[in-house]
């Protein structure tokens, strides 16, 4: 049936009908106000790129730039060939006409000049090339290519401004017939019969695979939110939008809760899903009803209801992220971008599930063994809820013949490798091998030396396999493998190679493995399909992402502290001799091991000799990754023997020590680090029941905004398991990266980790659901 127009309809007809026009002279459609014109000339560019920019104005522009026909007439500047005319005096008439000079014209209204050219851009691209005060040529010229193209005799450019002998379009001056198409809600059979009847469809989507798969002839074209479907009965034209296909109510986004009002202060970011990212200034009240005040860039104000505030969530990302513009498309722009890669990114996700699901893999039974049970009474301490919960997991995924692919995510010291090991022994224990990657060699020989430790007792082969052996012993290492002479091998991505044969492979463990580079990933990816797999990692998983990967991959998190754990004290204060000596030597007394980072290997044997001359009773060590592997790992297990009293060290030691005597940290000139990386260090010490202290000293005259507001947050969080609090920002945004890759870290950065992991589970719900449909 016939109705009002949409402005989509508008901009349709204007953007086929008055380009033409436009021409062989002005033109002008006027719009109801200032925000429909705007609108409007972004929806006629969408139909039409080329669409020039002058020719939708509003009341406000005809009473500010009306002259009469006679003043407009004079207003006009005649470019021809062979005319007497300088290049300064066109330059100067340009600037009068609202013309911009830029290094190159490459868009409406504006010019540029190299020598003896003037290029000017208004309805057409025109090049004028001079012969000291004479017009030597008139050429159009492609703005792209700056090539210049067919030669003209004259051009006239106009003024922005309207006069009345002018034609002005209006509403009634349109000419199409417009019928409003159904709305199909997911009755994909029945859009497929009624599109046969047309001759052209065009459907402006964000799911463009997905229309692809329902419509393959339709042209697809991007979405934007204020286009709406339409029909052109005489030109058998059809054009539909998202919400036509899908359905409007399956495409609206909100957060999972509405924000929280107690939980913002005057200044914090947050993102709005249809806005985009702004200031948070105040809650008001306007009209009896209260409202977010919100401050976007330059100096836009947008005020949300309470009633929406599920639309609105504090952002969580960079720093200082980037402002947006309440006007134009640029967070359409950025959403649509996003939205592109999110579909990718949900696509991987859900063929990594179904290699899984074909894949098989050895199935084992979930009957401990008597050496099980003896191993786990070796300890001496309780298990948690969270590890009982997970070795439970990891057995029962064992049990299956589709592949495991388990994530193990806790915060620094507790009680990933118990669970690892565990598994580990029990798949030993019937039958199989294990092979368990980790990306540095101290991580390596730490876990090594755990492993032999608890399961040499029982019968089982512990091996490792790294830099730190010579090649004769590796050599050895990867025939007695191959001969399944070895139950677990653990080793760095030397295990990755090709010479390496595992015969009875049933498990994969995998430490860090977001530290794995891209063509180790991969055959990462191979592994997965033959055996099962447990990743760990301390890197915090958001709630979020947790939610939206449900399904698609196994997670246990550990959230509580082992027993009788102690949070770590820390201490922030500028870099004074005095106080390190004096930490050092309160831990020394009480027969304890430290800790100092100095990541400087310039500096470092010079920083050695000054803690030796300070303390002479004390053994004083360095470690670092320039060092000989094998003069490294001795330093190590020295350490941890207790046979070194202080270890200097790079960030090498950010990853995997684990020694419970060691309960002092000193990070010298931490305003260097990152947030998520002083959180690993402190991470190294508070392993045992006694108090543990992190010393994170800083040069002030160094100290930076960004670094203060780091050590703040970390001084901030005192309980265990922090990681997982810690401000919501650096580490969680890492874990993005860790787990999805650092394209995906990129896109979290630019809209904020809540909306991003919320377009994730929606996409991966629609994915889902369309396999469900095509089945």
């Amino acid at each position: 049936m016939s109705h009002f127009r949409t402005l989509t309809e508008i901009s349709y007809e204007l953007a086929v009908r008055l380009p033409p026009l436009y021409h062989t002279g002005p033109i002008f459609f006027l719009a109801q106000n200032e925000k429909e014109a705007r609108l409007l000339l972004e929806l006629c560019q969408y139909w039409n790129p080329a669409f020039p920019d002058g020719i939708i104005i509003s009341s406000f522009f005809l009473d500010q730039h009306t002259v009469t026909p006679t003043a407009w007439e004079k207003q006009c500047c005649d470019v021809r060939l062979h005319q007497s005319l300088t290049i300064t005096h066109l330059v100067q008439r340009l600037t009068q006409l609202g013309f911009e000079r830029w290094p190159r014209a490459v868009s409406a209204r504006s010019f540029a000049v190299r020598g003896n050219v003037l290029d000017v851009i208004d309805r057409q691209a025109v090049r004028v090339e001079f012969d000291d005060n004479r017009i030597a040529a008139v050429n159009l010229f492609n703005p792209n290519t700056q090539q210049s193209g067919t030669p003209m005799k004259q051009y006239r450019l106009w003024p922005l401004a309207y006069a009345s002998h002018l034609p002005l379009w209006h509403e009634q001056n349109l000419q199409y017939q417009f019928v409003t198409p159904k709305y199909y809600h997911k009755r994909f059979a029945l859009l497929k019969k009624e599109a046969g009847g047309f001759l052209k469809i065009q459907v402006a989507t964000r799911y463009p695979d997905r229309v692809r798969a329902i419509l393959p002839d339709a042209q697809l074209t991007s979405w934007r939110r204020q286009l709406e479907g339409f029909i052109i009965p005489q030109d058998h034209f059809l054009f539909l939008t998202d919400d036509h296909i899908f359905g409007q109510e399956d495409l609206e986004l909100v957060f999972a809760e509405p924000l929280d009002v107690t939980d913002l202060q005057p200044g914090d970011y947050v993102v709005h899903i249809d806005h985009g990212i702004a200031l948070f200034d105040k809650l008001t009240t306007l009209d009896g009803e209260q409202f977010f005040e919100l401050h976007y860039d330059k100096g836009d104000k947008l005020y949300v209801p309470l009633t929406k505030a599920n639309r609105v969530e504090k952002y969580i990302g960079s720093d200082r992220p980037k402002l947006t513009r309440l006007s134009g498309a640029q967070w359409e722009t950025i959403i649509h971008k996003v939205e592109e890669d999110v579909q990718q990114t949900a696509r991987e996700l859900l063929e990594l599930q179904a290699e899984r699901e074909v894949a098989t893999a050895v199935s084992l039974t979930d009957h401990a063994t008597t050496e099980e049970d003896h191993i786990a009474g070796d300890v001496n301490f309780e298990l948690t809820a969270d590890q009982i919960q997970a070795i439970t997991d990891v057995r029962d995924d064992l049990t299956k013949t589709t592949p495991m692919d388990r994530l193990l995510c806790g915060d620094v010291g507790f009680g990933k490798t118990e669970i690892a090991l565990r598994a580990a022994a029990h798949v030993v224990l019937h039958g199989g091998q294990v092979a368990l990657l980790a990306p540095t060699t101290i991580l390596v020989q730490q876990h090594f030396e755990t492993f032999q430790q608890r399961l040499t007792a029982y019968g089982i082969v512990v091996a490792s396999l790294s830099r730190l052996h010579s090649a004769k012993e590796q050599t050895n290492t990867v025939r007695q493998l191959a001969k399944g002479q070895i139950d677990i091998v653990i080793g760095t991505h030397r295990l990755l190679s090709n010479d390496i044969t595992i015969p009875k492979l049933n498990l994969v463990i995998i430490d860090e493995e977001q530290r794995f580079g891209v063509k180790h990933k991969e055959r990462l990816r191979t592994m997965r399909a033959a055996a099962h797999v447990l990743t760990m990692t301390a890197t915090p998983i958001p709630r979020t992402l947790n939610l939206a990967l449900s399904g698609l991959r196994s997670i246990s998190v550990l959230n509580t502290a082992p027993a009788n754990r102690r949070g770590v004290k820390t201490i922030i204060n500028v870099f004074v001799p005095e106080l390190e000596l004096q930490a050092v030597t309160e831990e020394l007394e009480r027969h304890g091991q430290v800790y100092i980072v100095h990541n400087n290997l310039i500096t470092i044997y010079a920083r050695q000799a000054w803690l030796r001359q300070q303390l002479p009773t004390a053994t004083i060590a360095i470690a670092h990754g320039q060092m000989e592997p094998v003069v490294l790992a001795k330093t190590m297990r020295q350490f941890h023997a207790g046979q070194i009293d202080v270890l200097l060290a790079s960030t090498i030691i950010e990853n995997g020590l684990d020694i419970a005597n060691a309960n002092t940290l000193i990070v010298e000139q931490a305003e260097d680090f990152g947030l998520a990386q002083l959180y690993q260090l402190r991470g190294r010490i508070g392993r045992s029941a006694t108090q543990a202290y992190a010393y994170l000293l800083y040069q002030s005259d160094h100290l930076t905004v960004s670094a203060k507001r780091r050590l703040k947050a970390l001084h901030s969080v005192k309980e265990l398991g922090g990681g997982f609090e810690l401000a919501m920002k650096d580490l969680e945004i890492r874990g993005v990266g860790d787990i999805l890759g650092k394209k995906q870290h990129g896109h979290v950065q630019h809209i904020g980790l809540n909306l991003y992991t919320r377009l994730l589970q929606h996409a991966i719900t629609q994915l889902q659901s369309d396999q469900v449909t095509a089945k």
